[in-house]
């Protein structure tokens, strides 16, 4: 049976947890590698994942640790830094709208 790998780097914003790594990881890009086999089939070609896995830094060396892809995918949204491609991450903004609903501009009565 044929197999590949293909590789991807996400990007997290911010440190961010998965399940069952024992540390919060920092922000930054990470290579996730996913390996897939041919699947035996006489009607058409298809692929199923065998595994996916992710490159993290711990100390000077580097780990190749098995991940969950729901779990890494999750924690992309909770992170918000996928929204879309080659644009930057989206941020929540923190600064309240300063005013009362009469004083905004489209609320005012003119004389």
């Amino acid at each position: 049976m044929a197999t590949r790998t293909s590789s991807r780097t996400v990007t997290f914003g911010r440190p961010f947890v998965l399940a069952d790594f024992p540390e919060l990881l920092p922000a930054g890009n990470y290579v996730v590698d996913t390996e897939e086999e041919e699947l035996d089939s006489v009607l058409s070609q298809g692929w199923r994942r065998v595994s996916t896995t992710m490159r993290v830094r711990v100390g000077g060396a580097v780990e190749i640790r098995a991940v969950d892809p729901q779990a890494l995918q999750d924690a992309l949204s909770r992170d918000g830094a996928q929204d879309t491609p080659g644009r930057p991450p989206a941020r929540a903004s923190a600064k309240p709208w300063r005013g009362t609903f009469a004083a905004h501009p489209a609320r005012r009565k003119t004389p």
